[in-house]
């Protein structure tokens, strides 16, 4: 190539401009969306009141669609354009966007994993469609440097999208953790919720209008380019529209499968599911099965999907995850001021980005690969074992080390492919799904490590009855609800306005709880609903609360009744075979303070520990790193018009 033309020529010829900018703005909104979605694990978390493992349901849903979506967006251009996926891709997100507000006015957890899906689903199509609707924009000459030029707006749009979550959604967040929430009266949890979920839906659907002006124009925008994306012109629109209703009726079928089947499935298994059916069509396909089966036989490629499987995986997790460690390791912080790290993290993989791919041009970006893996363990060891002021420091360091593992790997499982580049390069889009498996075992993990301390602590200070209580049902935490109940005795009218209110609010519930004795019939079910976390009381707790507010004694004095009052929790659900957990919680009641102190030592350790899974990560992506090392050196050629540029994905 000459390269004196090269450089004479304009990247973006003056015909491609105003479409070429609506595409880079797309570049951004994929960008701003994926790093804004993941600080709604930990903004979910505190409003819905759901575990860690519950919450990573975010995470399934999101890339859980780019998973079943990918096959579904190379076959949509196959057969008809890049307006096509344009159109369409921006179409589902603003649909998955406007179902937020119907989400945020049921106040349902459930309506928006699907609105999730929705969005992310039409993120998948659009990003797929994008990087070779840019290429063919203009000049083959230019055409890599015009991809990188417009990939360079993906993190503008992820920084952009960080400070949208920590501005609108996390700062609007209310300080209560969950068990605090817990014990609230329904009114006033309610008008909280309301309101953090509000804030939820104000930059997802104020951005509907920024995509909504894309749309239009694409809608009335004609190309030379629009009837020429991958595949010939020479089918009927029926045969066209044929192959791609045959692929979305195989997707959907499955789906209603598990819809309507008896047994249930997990967010995971529902996602690997409905994955069956792309598989499925490709298979059906000859053409499309004779390029599966030529892409299985190649152990650099399905290597290279196990290792993007695994890549994607321990990035989605530890991003979702820092603000959680952020808050564990530094105890009263909230979410807003904890993402500050987080912003850390994505400015320093940015950074990185841009330095290693400089670095290519002289050293082999395999072995880069390998070193960065390497450094990446040790940063998760730093941020499992290190002090926490230096801890959370190699944890912005794990950012760094993954910056150039993505678009590596990419090359790597792609180069020397021929016709099967395009199915190749969506069976990567397809190992996004590592995204949506690890993040949720590695909440599994925080949760399930989180439980075995309590009940090792219970075991430590002789209390064995309470521990098998704990153990005994992972969700429900009944020391965790008593701590919440304890925690209102300490608001003190001295410390503010909004203290003396929660210290009159307290004072109120604590007339109510002792006049219960007194009270019969409708008196006593309508003072014992009033009660914290007693709103939703069944008869049958009811009847237990009647009955096991006779086995407390006569309080002496204020500190008894304080811990009367922390026994809510177990008054209400601990009967019949239980009861033997609460005589011993009345005889023996727990030092609050202390187990205040342990309780956050608990999580501080589950999260920590739970970095020993982005160290198998690394590990895989290190091995795929040693042993195609020298991949780059083979002279292989993609064919003409189908750069490797061409399906890179910026993330």
């Amino acid at each position: 190539m000459d390269n004196n033309r090269t450089s004479t020529v304009p990247i973006v010829s003056q015909r491609y401009r105003l479409p070429f900018f609506m595409l880079v703005s797309c570049f951004a909104l994929w960008g701003l969306l994926n790093n804004m979605t993941d600080n709604l694990v930990p903004a979910f978390s505190k409003i819905f009141m759901i575990n860690a493992s519950e919450s990573a349901g975010v995470q399934i849903s999101f890339y859980g669609a780019y998973a079943v979506l990918a096959i579904f967006a190379s076959i949509l251009l196959e057969e008809f354009s890049y307006k096509a996926g344009v159109l369409i891709g921006l179409g589902l997100y603003m649909i998955g966007a406007l179902c937020y507000i119907p989400a945020a006015i049921g106040q349902s957890f459930d309506i928006y994993l699907m609105a999730i899906f929705v969005l992310a689903g039409g993120l998948s199509i659009l990003e797929t469609t994008c990087n070779p609707f840019v290429l063919s924009m203009g000049s083959q000459e230019t055409s890599v440097r015009r991809l990188n030029f417009a990939q360079a707006f993906n993190p503008i749009g992820s920084l952009t999208g960080i400070f949208l979550a920590k501005y609108f959604i996390l700062a609007h967040l209310n300080d209560a953790d969950m068990d605090t929430r817990k014990a609230m009266d329904p009114e006033q949890l309610n008008a909280i919720v309301s309101d953090e979920l509000f804030w939820v839906c104000v930059p997802y659907v104020g951005l509907v209008a920024i995509a909504a002006v894309i749309w239009f124009f694409f809608c009335r925008y004609k190309s030379d380019d629009e009837n020429a994306p991958t595949r010939e012109n020479t089918q009927p629109l029926s045969a066209k529209l044929g192959r791609l209703g045959l692929c979305i009726a195989l997707i959907l079928i499955p789906f209603l499968f598990q819809y309507y089947s008896a047994f249930e499935f997990s967010m995971v298994q529902q996602i690997l599911i409905m994955m069956i059916g792309p598989i499925a069509f490709l298979l059906i396909m000859p053409d499309y099965r004779c390029q599966l089966m030529k892409l299985v036989k190649l152990p650099r490629y399905f290597c290279g999907v196990a290792a993007q499987f695994f890549y994607v995986g321990v990035q989605i997790a530890v991003w979702t995850w820092t603000i959680k460690y952020i808050m564990s390791v530094f105890p009263g912080m909230q979410e807003a001021a904890a993402s500050n790290y987080y912003i850390f993290s994505i400015i320093l993989f940015i950074a990185c980005r841009a330095i290693t791919t400089a670095l290519m041009k002289k050293f082999n970006p395999a072995n880069m690969m390998s070193l960065f893996a390497v450094a990446g363990i040790l940063c998760c060891m730093g941020t499992i074992y290190l002090p926490r002021e230096i801890s959370v420091w190699t944890l912005v360091g794990i950012s760094g080390c993954m910056s150039l593992m993505f678009p590596t790997i990419y090359g790597i499982a792609l180069r020397g492919l021929g016709s099967e580049v395009k199915l190749g390069a969506a069976g990567l889009i397809m190992a996004i799904l590592g995204g949506a498996v690890i993040t949720p075992y590695m909440g599994s993990w925080i949760d399930n490590t989180t439980v075995k301390n309590q009940v090792a602590y219970f075991e430590s200070i002789n209390r064995p009855l309470i521990a098998q209580a704990e153990a005994a049902d992972a969700r429900k935490s009944l020391s965790g609800a008593m701590l919440a109940l304890y925690r209102m005795s300490e608001a003190s009218p001295a410390d503010g306005e909004e203290q003396a209110r929660a210290a009159g609010k307290f004072q109120k519930n604590m007339e109510t709880f002792l006049s219960l004795p007194s009270l019969e019939g409708d008196a006593f079910e309508q003072a014992a609903k009033s009660l914290p976390g007693c709103s939703s009381l069944k008869p049958g707790e009811l009847a237990a609360f009647k009955t096991n507010l006779k086995r407390l004694p006569v309080p002496a004095g204020r500190e008894q009744q304080i811990q009367q009052f922390s026994l809510i929790p177990a008054l209400s659900t601990l009967s019949g075979n239980q009861a033997e957990v609460l005589d011993n919680l009345i005889a023996l009641p727990l030092d609050m303070k202390q187990f205040q102190t342990a309780q956050e030592n608990f999580v501080e350790k589950a999260v920590r520990s739970s970095f020993f899974i982005p160290i198998i990560c690394f590990a895989v992506v290190l091995i795929y790193g040693f042993f195609f090392r020298n991949t780059h050196l083979k002279k292989e050629s993609l064919p003409r018009h189908e750069p490797a540029s061409h399906h890179l994905r910026k993330i």
